[in-house]
C-alpha cells in the first residue's frame, strides 16, 4: 500500500482517501504536522482496507483485452494494415492497432498506442465540448489542459483555468458533460456550497447519477 501526504491550504481538517489500489491520499491543512497525520492514518487502517477491497472489485475502464470509450467497450485487436495510418482506429467494436512494424505486438507497445489514441481523442472532444457548455452557461474560463492523474477526474484553479483528466474519454457523454459543467461551476463558486450544486444542477439535473458512476471508479472531483 502506497500512502502519499499533501498539504492543502484550503482544507479544513484531515482527510483520507482511497484513490486507487493499493494507493492512498492524505490530504493535510497546513497546521498539521506528519506526526498527526500518520497517526490519523494508523487511527483509519480498518476503513482504509475495507475500502481497498472494495475497489479491488471495481469496475474497469481498460485492461489488456479491451477499453471503455464513450461507454462502449472495444476489443483490443493487432490489425497491421499498409492501407491505414499508423496506431489505432475503430472498426465496428473492435479497437485496432497498426503497428509500424508489423512484428511489433507486444504489450507494452498496445498500451502506448492505445493511450495516445485516447490522449488524441480526448483533445478532440473535450476542448470543444468546454466550450459549447461554457456559452451554454455563460461562464468564461481561462486555459484547458489535459492530464492524467490518479486523484481527480478535473479541477479549477483560482486563475480560472481548467484541467481534466484525458481518461474520462471512457465515460458516456452525459457523464463527461457532468464534470465540464462542474468544474465551469467552480467558476462562480469555489466550493462545494449549496449555491454551487444549485448551479450544477441546472445544467445537469442527472448530476448525482453522473457523479455515482465517476466514484465508482476511485478518482473523486475538487
Amino acid at each position: 500500500m502506497t500512502i502519499t501526504y499533501t498539504t492543502n491550504a484550503r482544507a479544513k481538517r484531515l482527510s483520507v482517501r482511497v484513490v486507487a489500489n493499493d494507493s492512498v491520499l492524505v490530504t493535510m491543512p497546513k497546521r498539521i504536522s506528519q506526526e498527526r497525520a500518520t497517526a490519523f492514518v494508523t487511527e483509519h487502517m480498518s476503513w482504509i482496507k475495507q475500502q481497498l477491497a472494495k475497489l479491488a472489485n471495481t469496475p474497469k475502464l481498460e485492461t489488456d483485452d479491451w477499453v471503455h470509450l464513450f461507454g462502449t467497450r472495444y476489443q483490443k485487436k493487432f490489425a497491421y494494415s499498409r492501407n491505414r495510418p499508423i496506431g489505432c482506429y475503430i472498426e465496428d467494436e473492435i479497437l485496432c492497432i497498426n503497428p509500424i512494424d508489423p512484428l511489433k505486438k507486444d504489450t507494452e507497445y498496445q498500451n502506448k498506442a492505445v493511450a495516445q489514441f485516447l490522449k488524441h481523442t480526448a483533445q478532440h472532444y473535450l476542448l470543444p465540448r468546454t466550450h459549447q457548455l461554457a456559452e451554454q452557461m455563460q461562464i468564461s474560463f481561462g486555459n484547458v489542459t489535459l492530464r492524467q492523474q490518479k486523484t481527480r477526474w478535473g479541477s479549477c484553479s483560482s486563475k480560472g483555468n481548467l484541467n481534466f483528466n484525458w481518461r474520462l474519454v471512457h465515460f458516456e457523454p452525459n457523464v463527461i458533460d457532468y464534470v465540464i459543467i462542474h468544474e465551469l461551476a467552480h467558476r462562480v463558486h469555489m466550493n462545494h456550497s449549496a449555491q454551487f450544486w444549485n448551479l450544477v444542477r441546472k445544467f445537469d439535473p442527472s448530476y448525482p447519477t453522473h457523479k455515482g458512476v465517476l466514484n465508482k471508479f476511485g478518482a473523486q472531483l475538487h
